[in-house]
């Protein structure tokens, strides 16, 4: 590639604007998580788990790569909640996870672990972990068919 061309690409990348990278729109992240809503009157508060489906908006501009964000840096952020237990702090099952052996089976969050709250504290994950030259996140935490949490 000459070097007028490379300007080209260049300018391009940079004169782009902000780009929006949606993953999961159609087919949605999955993990497998248990919980309990600990002050809660209801069914809610017995242990349970769900199939959260989870669907992230990035908006930014490109990098250097020709992308907003990499894709992996999302689903490797999300990934650490598959297959682990979300507690809100201050729960019993917090010491007893860790008196099984199973202390790194929890995930301890300093709110209820509802679907919304997942929903913010996965956007403020992820805008930690992203460029600077990411400007928004939105993060959608589906728990049921029924019930989705959304920005």
């Amino acid at each position: 590639m000459g070097a007028s061309q490379e300007k080209r690409r260049d300018d391009i990348l940079s004169d782009s604007g902000k780009r929006e990278l949606k993953v999961g729109d159609d087919r949605p992240i999955r993990i497998s998580s248990g919980h309990r809503i600990l002050h809660h009157d209801g069914k809610c508060s017995r242990p349970h788990g769900h199939n959260y489906e989870i669907s992230v908006s990035v908006v930014g501009e490109l990098t250097e790569e020709g992308w907003v964000v990499d894709k992996g840096d999302i689903t490797d952020v999300i990934s650490e909640w598959d297959h682990r237990f979300l507690l809100e702090e201050g729960d019993p099952l917090i010491e007893a996870f860790e008196q099984s052996g199973d202390g790194d089976a929890v995930v301890v969050l300093d709110h209820p672990p509802t679907a919304e709250v997942m929903a913010v504290l996965l956007e403020e994950r992820l805008f930690e972990e992203f460029p600077e030259t990411v400007s928004d996140v939105s993060v959608s935490v589906r728990e049921t068919s029924e019930l989705c949490a959304a920005p």
